[in-house]
């Protein structure tokens, strides 16, 4: 059990940084769209909001992947935008409104973005309580 939780912080690395890849690769198309057409995605105010979504995405990767001082900046200020977004769009759409873009199938794309933001910030809690040394969060 002692190995499991030693290699725990790598893993838990690249899961997030797979996740955050798959957010990525999951809200580019609707990014084009918008850039495109203008229609892709919601705006707050004069921003679309699948732009927020894709540099938050962004920002969670490079987190990540680089080991600076300020990586823990990095990532809050890329998975908070994600999960509000994700929880006020879901929530949107619960009451019936047609908030959010939707996959071919019919699937709005922040259900999905609310179920990875979730499970990217699972690693951070079981992280700080397995780390003797809370120099880093992954």
């Amino acid at each position: 059990m002692n190995k499991f939780l030693k290699l725990l912080p790598s893993y838990s690395r690249v899961l997030v940084a797979v996740l955050a890849t798959v957010g990525l690769v999951g809200v580019l198309p609707v990014s084009l769209a918008e850039l495109q057409t203008g229609k892709g995605c919601p705006h707050l105010g004069l921003i679309p909001a699948c732009h927020v979504v894709s540099v938050a995405y962004g920002l969670i990767l490079v987190s990540v992947i680089q080991n600076r001082f300020w990586k823990y900046g990095l990532f809050f200020w890329g998975w908070v935008p994600v999960f509000f977004l994700a929880v006020f769009g879901s929530g949107l759409e619960l009451l019936g409104q047609d908030a959010c873009p939707k996959t071919e199938s019919g699937w709005p794309k922040c259900f999905s973005s609310l179920i990875l933001a979730s499970v990217i910030f699972l690693p951070l809690p079981i992280n700080w309580f397995t780390k003797k040394s809370k120099k880093t969060i992954f």
